[in-house]
């Protein structure tokens, strides 16, 4: 991945809510030359959020995941986003045979 990537900042006051990421490697580690990135997403699914991400980002086969606040790890999102449209901090984890894994099992990183 390359520093290239821009994402536009959420703008204010719209609807939806905003998502902010950071993009990890296939271990789940984020490279901190990268800083955080943000969008406005409007929808609860993790679906229209994975391919979103996927459509911002130009990658495909995304893994999107929200850390433990108890022990670090990443584990994939998988049902519904939170209905109150509050503010969300995810990491992205790009395809490789140990994140499909972490998507299958939900086994954390």
């Amino acid at each position: 991945m390359s520093n290239d990537l821009v994402v536009s900042s959420p703008p204010k006051g719209s609807d939806g809510r905003t998502i902010y990421f950071h993009i990890a490697n296939e271990y789940g580690e984020i490279d901190e030359g990268f800083e955080e990135l943000g969008i406005t997403f409007k929808g609860n699914g993790v679906q229209d959020l994975t391919k979103r991400l996927e459509e911002e980002l130009g990658m495909n086969g995304i893994i999107v995941c929200t850390r433990s606040p108890l022990n670090g790890k990443l584990y994939p999102l998988r049902l519904q986003l939170p209905p109150n449209n509050s503010t969300m901090r995810v990491v992205v984890v790009p395809s490789s045979s140990q994140a499909q894994d972490l998507g299958r099992t939900g086994t954390p990183l």
